[in-house]
């Protein structure tokens, strides 16, 4: 069995798509290309605080960076990449501690954001039952009147009828 490939078509197949998408000889480079990027859905609507708890206790753990990592292979190689380094010191170091403070600022924000967000929860919470206890003692009081209403109403036709007969 031979398979045999038409470039003719898959290239008249190409061009088909390319107009379609509307792009041009003039389109240089990726961002100038029209993409639709995908809807990312970062949570579920009503979804808990204890839903971010893995990704916060990541952040908190990896915040900090390293300037560099460890070297290993051919000693010559493993000599470049250290000289490479001194050379760079200067520029990397401060770079790399720029963005561990602004990292470590971050985290905290972030675990200041999750303790309030966590205690105004529980102050709701709180708040909620004192009125479900309310809403709750009112409904009883309700469903006792109108329980008598409905006795007096009943004794009211009761008598209604009595009178009536007579």
């Amino acid at each position: 069995m031979e398979n045999k490939i038409n470039i003719e078509e898959i290239m008249a197949q190409i061009k088909r798509e390319i107009e379609e998408k509307g792009l041009t000889p003039d389109m240089l480079s990726f961002e100038d290309v029209p993409y639709r990027k995908p809807v990312q859905v970062s949570a579920e609507a009503g979804a808990s605080l204890s839903a971010a708890d893995e990704a916060l206790a990541y952040v908190n753990a990896h915040h900090y960076i390293q300037p560099y990592k460890p070297l290993a292979g051919n000693p010559i190689t493993v000599f470049i990449k250290k000289v490479i380094r001194k050379l760079t010191k200067f520029y990397v170091e401060p770079v790399v501690f720029e963005q561990n403070s602004f990292n470590a600022a971050a985290v905290n924000v972030l675990n200041v954001m999750k303790s309030s967000a966590e205690s105004r929860q529980d102050d709701n919470s709180g708040e909620l039952l004192s009125r479900l206890e309310t809403l709750e003692l009112a409904q009883k009081e309700l469903r006792s009147r109108i329980d008598s209403l409905e006795r007096e109403n009943a004794a009211l036709r009761e008598e209604l009828g009595k009178q009536d007969t007579e």
